[in-house]
């Protein structure tokens, strides 16, 4: 049995309404129309019936008052403009000469990283420290790990190679402040953070098809990072490897990184959940497939096969093979 509408019950909505509604094609404005009809028109009330967070209601409403279904409301006040940055410093030969002098704590750092970095410190190097102790503001024990940590990832990634020099110190130091990394506390987590991704390097590497050893650039290594965070496997970044290139024809990180952020986005853990529910579209229009034609999809071994063989081709062609 059908139930009883009552007049207060039924709602009316002009033709041309409707038809606008139709052409846009926008579900949210449409729901944002009818919630404001049942309403009465109040805003409120549709917020709360809908439940929506501001930015979509007012995506819906600029949607609507571009159809002329809704009054254009007023823009939000503008955010002030954050304050200027103070400029860096430039301090001279006195101002260091001052510093080492009267500031017992900056005297015992520049004794601890000059036996980090195996030298004395030039003049450039003093003021590459005393920018990260004065202007960064970063705690003596903090700067001490954080030189210890690049002396150690330099001497990793060049064995025997030229001595570490402050200005690298340096940039990884605003590096850090840029992070939030400025207390012990949170400079050990990180580095804890940074051993686990340096375990991961070179096995995420070889997933993506690098065939000789040698550290991430600083790009490939942001991509790791977040992937090591994410808790991706080897397995789920060689398979995502497989689809980019069988797609791009070629390695495209932020494509890759795509595909393995909506992946996590939407639960996969194993290669195999991704090969039962989220089949890549086959070639052809609409990812329908051609009579006759194939839709095989290269696994992530086969491609590092090609790959080994183009590499070792390569070579014997250098060698004059």
């Amino acid at each position: 049995m059908s139930a009883l509408l009552l007049p207060n019950e039924i709602l009316s909505m002009s033709a041309q309404a409707a038809r606008r509604l139709v052409q846009a094609g926008d579900g949210d404005a449409a729901l944002l129309y009818l919630a404001l009809l049942e309403g009465g028109g109040a805003a409120e009330k549709a917020r709360e019936k809908l439940g929506w967070d501001r930015a979509r209601e007012e995506r819906a409403w600029q949607r609507l008052a571009k159809l002329e279904l809704a009054q254009p409301r007023d823009p939000e006040p503008a955010a002030p403009e954050p304050e200027p940055a103070p400029q860096r410093p430039e301090y001279s030969r006195k101002d260091l000469a001052d510093a080492l002098e009267r500031e017992p704590d900056f005297q015992g750092l520049y004794r601890e990283v000059e036996r980090i970095v195996s030298r004395p410190l030039t003049d450039n190097d003093l003021k590459c420290l005393y920018t990260i102790y004065d202007y960064l503001a970063l705690p003596p024990e903090v700067i001490l790990l954080l030189a210890s940590h690049v002396a150690r990832r330099e001497r990793q990634r060049k064995p025997g190679g030229q001595r570490l020099r402050l200005p690298q110190i340096q940039k990884e130091a605003f590096r850090w402040k840029r992070l939030g990394v400025d207390t012990v506390e949170r400079a050990e987590a990180y580095l804890r953070r940074q051993e686990l991704v340096d375990q991961r390097e070179w096995q995420i590497l070889s997933a993506i098809g690098v065939s000789t050893p040698r550290p991430a650039v600083e790009q490939e290594r942001a991509y790791i990072e977040r992937w090591v965070e994410l808790g991706l496997s080897d397995e789920l970044i060689a398979l995502a490897y497989a689809r980019t290139v069988y797609q791009k024809k070629e390695m495209s990180w932020p494509y890759m990184n795509r595909i393995l952020l909506s992946w996590h986005q939407a639960g996969y853990t194993t290669a195999q959940q991704v090969e039962r529910e989220d089949r890549p579209p086959q070639r052809g229009q609409g990812g329908k497939k051609r009579a006759g034609e194939e839709t095989f999809q290269p696994s992530a071994e086969r491609i590092r096969k090609n790959a080994d063989w183009l590499d070792q081709f390569l070579q014997q062609q250098g060698e004059g093979g």
